[in-house]
């Protein structure tokens, strides 16, 4: 797991930091199931995917250009480790995700006895 961290490079960085908010926003839904934590949740799970897709397109936009100078028949090995590295960034937001996910659907499945339906046509 640190060498994937390690292999992700500076991209890792951001999406750990996203995620790790991320992931204390859904623990704290599913103990308190206070349902006005989910557009935060919403909202760090996009910003989480977003690093970590942000992360993987500078990863592979690195890999490439540092191919340059590579001799032609070293090339396709360059491209394709670049970009297995930087495929890292996006396992690392896809577990966070998976993660607050599980937690969100706990907290859900918590707040599921407290919501009650209203006829909206009872007087």
């Amino acid at each position: 797991m640190l060498e994937a961290f390690r292999l992700g490079g500076w991209g890792m960085y951001p999406t750990t930091i996203a995620g790790v908010f991320l992931i204390v926003a859904a623990i704290r839904y599913a103990r308190t199931s206070d349902r006005a934590a989910l557009p935060l949740i919403r909202q760090l799970s996009i910003l989480t995917a977003l690093v970590g897709t942000l992360g993987f397109v500078t990863g592979v936009i690195h890999a490439f250009t540092a191919c340059g100078g590579a001799p032609a028949g070293d090339l396709p090995y360059y491209v394709v480790i670049g970009t297995g590295e930087s495929l890292c960034n996006v396992g690392l937001a896809l577990v966070l995700l998976v993660m607050a996910r599980a937690a969100t659907a706990v907290g859900t499945y918590r707040s599921r006895g407290a919501i009650s339906l209203v006829d909206p046509h009872a007087k």
